[in-house]
């Protein structure tokens, strides 16, 4: 069963826990950025620093050999940690009591200032 649909007939939010869960999507947000940004500027500064040292110590063919699938693999790394901050964000979003989506961004606003959502215009705060 999907976290969506194991939401559905769930209690409502208090204003309390609304924005515990909003301060969470915060701490997400931010561990997960981190790595993301640590990763890719090391690795990206890594990259520049070999394509230094290979232009005067590597034939042009070899470098290109060499850097050509690092830098692949740069992207699949890269790719692989968005994916993840991307997905664990989503997960720490609240979800509607009555229809199960997310809350997430713009939905959350509006939730905190109506009380309801957006989707199906169901209560989500008590």
């Amino acid at each position: 069963m999907s976290p969506a649909v194991a939401q559905v007939g769930a209690s409502l939010y208090t204003r309390a826990e609304f924005v515990r869960q909003r301060a969470a999507i915060r701490r997400v947000e931010s561990r997960e950025g981190l790595l993301l940004a640590t990763v890719s500027v090391a690795l990206g500064i890594a990259q520049i620093v070999f394509l230094r040292w290979a232009d005067q110590h590597l034939h042009r063919k070899l470098e290109i050999s060499i850097a050509g699938p690092v830098f692949l693999l740069y992207l699949v790394v890269v790719g692989v940690l968005l994916w993840r901050y991307e997905r664990k964000r989503h997960d720490a979003f609240p979800k509607c009591p009555q229809c199960g989506v997310t809350l997430a961004d713009m939905s959350a606003r509006i939730a905190v200032a109506t009380g309801r959502c957006d989707t199906c215009g169901g209560q989500v705060l008590a």
